[in-house]
């Protein structure tokens, strides 16, 4: 307590008012004022404490709903580009069939696929040999990206206005029409360039995308959700923001930055939102185009369920105060000296003594049951804290070799995870196999075999780091977990693969002057770099232990993508 805190309670303590009541009625008061105060504390440090956990939930529903929306726009353009690939295998294109049958063939693929606007195919030139409905047949494009960049490669391009196809192409709804273009070379079979294949996706599919973001429940009151091109400008949003910077924005995400995130901002009209952003990071064959979802919510729509805790807490708070003042008053005038006792005696408790430490208190029936139910309660917790311990050791602990085992190793990578993350480590996961135990089993006995197990799991400790983990899985199968640098990762698991190998290769002492010799097989893999689920990385780290085994075992095998 600081002295700012305690001043007014020396004064109060010494004032003339006070000094008329006798030193055990200062005391009662002094304790009485002192819990009316903490609890008025714990009150406020409670709400602000609730406050901030909801504004964190809230933020965090911003962030998720732009992450969903981005990962929806990404795996939509990634469709739509798995789709384009498809019309390589038409081998209508390359073989100098007539443009009518050819654009015919066009025509029906763009009727299986919606969001198609256009679908032409150029000469070497650039000019377009056929298209869906004759659109710009012996027209050139050359000059347009969608040629200059489609005969060098798979291209796609980001959402633009309509140049040559605006006053062409059926427009029902009056808008400006928009398009993302995708564009690949065509070569015959000498590998010579017969031309460009361009198509023209239909920006619409990408309002559809957004629409059932909100549609589905409403999702959250007054949400918007907006998508902004990598440099920041409006693509999809309000009619009044589409085509704006929103460069004013201070928390607009990186380009090297993918991971969601919210914050408040103050947008250009003044206006303060609950903002979550998202920056695509492209899926599979799309690479993305530095797209960001933005999800916005009114700071005071936002935060309203936050200010109403806020109040039923502090009311709640005040009540229980009063409450507190009052019992405390009168409890603390008959049992202040008993319950200081009883105070003591549990602080003693916590330095180890026994529960027989807390006297038996005989100054009313409510004192007595009050000490022996303490005592009772003490003795009863420590020897329940005493079986828990006992009990989780059973549970996480293999009985023969002390390792830890399968059911620890899951709730250990499920804290180690998130501890990886927040400092910038990876993890490398190594499962090990004996070669040749079954052998040994069979030819010595099983007891021969659980010493043999005994002795390699002390070469496996003596191979570990600091920090790092050993699990027996079962059988003779044990699994290592190791943390370090990305950097570092290659070289960490050929390290420790190699002291391993040389170690457990080496023979073990038998009762009556028997020796046995089994070797190891490997197999590896890495968080996050070979999976982002942990469960994909033991299996590929599984899946490269059956290739060791398989080339000839007494070998480590890393996980190749």
């Amino acid at each position: 307590m600081t002295q700012t805190t305690v001043k007014p309670f020396v004064m109060f303590y010494s004032s003339s008012f006070f000094s008329h009541f006798s030193l055990r009625s200062r005391f009662i008061i002094l304790i009485v004022a002192l819990v009316f105060a903490t609890t008025l504390l714990l009150g406020w440090v409670a709400s602000r404490e609730s406050a901030e956990q909801m504004e964190a939930n809230i933020g965090n529903a911003a962030s998720e709903a732009a992450y969903q929306m981005v990962d929806k726009l990404d795996r939509s353009m990634d469709a739509r580009i798995k789709e384009v690939k498809l019309l390589l295998g038409i081998q209508a294109l390359t073989n100098g069939t007539d443009t009518s049958l050819l654009r015919e063939q066009l025509e029906r693929l763009q009727d299986n696929h919606n969001v198609v606007s256009w679908i032409g195919f150029t000469d070497p030139d650039g000019v377009v040999q056929a298209a869906t409905e004759g659109i710009l047949e012996g027209v050139s494009i050359a000059q347009r990206p969608v040629f200059i960049e489609g005969r060098k490669a798979l291209w796609v391009g980001d959402v633009h206005e309509a140049v040559m196809l605006a006053q062409l192409l059926t427009n029902p709804s009056g808008e400006e029409l928009q398009f993302v273009d995708i564009a690949t070379p065509m070569y015959n079979r000498n590998e010579e360039l017969q031309g460009v294949l361009a198509v023209h996706l239909s920006w619409q599919w990408a309002e559809y995308v957004q629409q059932s973001m909100l549609t589905p429940s409403g999702y959250l009151e007054d949400t918007e959700i907006l998508l902004l091109s990598a440099n920041g400008t409006v693509l999809l949003g309000p009619e009044t923001l589409i085509g704006q910077s929103l460069d004013s924005l201070k928390h607009i995400p990186s380009s090297t930055t993918t991971s969601p995130q919210w914050a408040i901002e103050t947008w250009p009209n003044g206006e303060r939102f609950v903002t979550g952003y998202a920056r695509s990071s492209g899926f599979e064959d799309f690479p993305g185009l530095g797209w960001i979802a933005v999800s916005r919510q009114p700071v005071a729509t936002a935060f309203a369920p936050v200010e109403k805790l806020q109040d039923a807490i502090t009311g709640t708070g005040l009540l229980l105060a009063l409450l507190f003042a009052i019992v405390g008053w009168i409890i603390a005038s008959r049992l202040a000296a008993p319950l200081t006792r009883l105070a003591n005696a549990a602080d003693r408790m916590q330095d180890g003594e026994h529960a027989d430490s807390i006297p038996l208190e005989g100054g009313s029936p409510e004192l007595k049951h009050l000490s022996t139910s303490m005592r009772n309660m003490a003795t009863r917790l420590l020897d329940q804290r005493s079986t828990i311990n006992r009990l989780e050791d059973l549970a996480n602990t293999d009985p023969l070799t002390g390792l830890p085992n399968r059911a620890f190793l899951n709730q250990y990578i499920q804290l180690a995870i998130p501890e990886a993350e927040r400092n910038q480590q990876s993890m490398a996961v190594i499962f090990i196999d004996l070669d040749s135990f079954k052998q040994v089993n069979d030819e010595l006995g099983h007891h021969a075999g659980d010493l043999l197990l005994i002795e390699i799991t002390q070469r496996l400790k003596s191979a570990l780091r600091s920090g790092d983990v050993v699990a027996r899985m079962g059988g003779d199968e044990f699994v290592m977990v190791l943390k370090t640098k990305e950097e570092h990762l290659e070289m960490l698991t050929h390290e420790i693969s190699k002291r391993l190998l040389s170690s457990i290769d080496q023979p073990v002492l038998l009762p009556d002057n028997e020796q046995a010799r089994v070797g190891s097989s490997l197999g590896a893999a890495w968080w996050p770099h070979h999976g982002l689920h942990i469960n994909t990385v033991l299996q590929l780290a599984d899946d490269a232990l059956y290739a060791a085994k398989a080339k000839g075992k007494h070998q480590l095998v890393i996980h190749s993508t």
